[in-house]
């Protein structure tokens, strides 16, 4: 199998893997206290400014909102784990996910791989792969995603806030006024919440998988 192939592979279970998570173990008041800590609600209903937004909540409620220091993804996989063999990898390599803002520094059609650089963590020559990605991006587009690094590639967890290259430094500048002004002690939390609303402002709008 190449490794396109099992890129294919593993985001059809990872989409099916998200479903079970999400009907077992995603508790109701946990999906709206994330959704209050985004801005999404207004009078206990959701109001979202695109479909996306749908997306972009499940990723935070699942990977962000913690409960006794554990996030959905951790209650799941202690409570029932994987099926199988590529469930177990992807839960795991979502148990060491994380998010950051990467500039692209050059990108392959052909074999749907963008390489990155990790500009808060300053880690360079990170090999995405991504068919979505690959065909739109443009190198030097900045890109906000939560990395899930597995065996043999790397990946997103589905959710991307785009950005023009040329706005690195005011972003970087608002990220951390931004920050201040989010009710978690969470660093990530705050970092996701701060992306999600210059997303809103200034991000590129993309197509999600």
């Amino acid at each position: 199998m190449t490794v396109i192939e099992k890129y294919k592979t593993y985001r059809k279970f990872g989409r099916e893997l998200n479903h079970k998570i999400i009907d077992s173990c995603l508790d109701h008041e946990v999906f709206m206290r994330s959704a209050r800590l985004l801005g999404i609600v207004h009078r206990d209903a959701l109001v979202f400014d695109s479909k996306d937004e749908t997306s972009i909540l499940m990723d935070f409620a699942l990977n962000e909102y913690r409960v006794n220091n554990m996030n959905t993804i951790e209650i799941y996989h202690e409570k029932i784990g994987g099926q199988n063999e590529i469930e177990r990898d992807i839960l795991n390599a979502l148990l060491s996910s994380y998010t950051s803002l990467f500039k692209i520094t050059s990108i392959s059609e052909p074999e749907n791989t963008l390489l990155l650089n990790d500009i808060l963590n300053k880690k360079d020559n990170i090999m995405l792969t991504d068919i979505a990605l690959s065909k739109t991006a443009i190198p030097g587009f900045l890109l906000f995603i939560r990395l899930v690094q597995l065996k043999d590639f790397n990946t997103t967890s589905g959710v991307s806030f785009v950005f023009p290259g040329n706005l690195e430094n005011y972003l970087l500048m608002r990220y951390k006024k931004l920050s201040k002004k989010v009710k978690s002690d969470s660093d990530s939390i705050k970092r996701f919440i701060s992306f999600f609303r210059l997303n809103k402002t200034d991000g590129i709008k993309v197509r999600y998988e």
